[in-house]
């Protein structure tokens, strides 16, 4: 089966889980920016964790040459099958030469768009995910994004023994987001949760009490590598120090005290001291946020953290059917 993309949009990749454990050899993790709706969608459409599926922001088109299984899912996402408007976060069964349009009701935001069916994408270092920066991966194994004209080739798997399903089909709502009208809203406002860092001692308790009262706006300095916030200043005591490996939601403050929080396509190794590091669970609705939007954090502790991780995992398993 070939899907071909009639319009990319503004920006699209090939996204899959990442070149987890490659770090060490100095390979980006990559991976979705929203790793709860790049999950959602493949479940919904059927496939197995780590399927390659199509990030995009803004509004892309792409056309089947034969019928389908699809989901889509992201912040306030948008779905038309030939003009007709369909439910996101939710299966969708489309025809033959039939057009599919989606879009994020947020310009910068992130949509996702899954597909049934074995992806025929090359994999290097154990990964299909596009890393412009490195040149890696993508639909010709050389980082580059989605062009208009591209055609995607998917095997096709036996989808008449699939029925369709959506998230409001569930017994119990998605923990990590709210249902809004006919939309998967998330919980945008809520405060991101921070756990501290190494270089922790190395802020003043002024400095911490300032960053976890204030509000931080998205700037426009955003891209899949790390987002710069501007708010007020939390300038560390540490002059310099040695660069050591970044974790997904690495809190780095530079000289100019302005934080910057480290996303999929991060470089391996930093030297700028970190406040703490998000709860994994936030970086989701992090990557979802736009510039002018504005975020706020709140400190947690390690075991807080992880329980949270524990239970969201349990609930998550639990809608899907996984454990009773």
């Amino acid at each position: 089966m070939k899907v071909e993309v009639i319009s990319k949009g503004l920006f699209s990749l090939i996204v899959d889980e990442g070149r987890i454990g490659k770090q060490r050899q100095g390979f980006s993790q990559s991976g979705p920016m929203d790793e709860m709706a790049y999950h959602w969608a493949n479940f919904l459409a059927h496939n197995p964790d780590n399927t390659p599926c199509l990030e995009v922001m803004g509004k892309m088109t792409v056309c089947f040459h034969e019928p389908a299984i699809v989901a889509v899912a992201g912040r306030q996402v948008t779905v038309q099958v030939n003009g007709h408007d369909q439910p996101s976060y939710s299966s969708i069964k489309v025809n033959k030469n039939d057009r599919l349009s989606f879009q994020s009701g947020y310009v910068g935001s992130k949509a996702y768009l899954a597909i049934y069916g074995e992806w025929k994408i090359p994999h290097q270092v154990g990964s299909a995910c596009t890393v412009v920066r490195e040149s890696l991966g993508g639909l010709h194994g050389d980082g580059r994004g989605i062009s208009d004209g591209d055609c995607i080739d998917i095997s096709r798997c036996d989808e008449q023994t699939y029925e369709a399903v959506s998230v409001r089909q569930l017994p119990i709502q998605n923990s990590l987001s709210i249902k809004c009208g006919e939309h998967v809203a998330y919980d945008i406002e809520a405060p991101l949760r921070v756990i501290k860092g190494y270089q922790e001692a190395h802020f003043s308790q002024v400095a911490k009490r300032m960053f976890e009262s204030s509000e931080y706006t998205v700037s426009s300095s955003i891209d899949r590598m790390g987002y710069r916030l501007n708010g007020a200043d939390i300038a560390s005591s540490l002059s310099s120090m040695r660069s050591e490996a970044i974790h997904i939601g690495a809190i780095q403050v530079p000289p100019d005290g302005q934080p910057i929080i480290m996303m999929r396509d991060r470089q391996t190794l930093g030297g700028y001291p970190k406040l703490g590091c998000l709860n994994p669970l936030d970086v989701s609705r992090l990557a979802q946020r736009v510039p002018g939007e504005t975020v706020s954090f709140i400190f947690q502790n390690s075991e807080e953290a992880r329980a949270d991780i524990l239970l969201s995992r349990q609930h998550v398993q639990r809608l899907r059917g996984e454990i009773a």
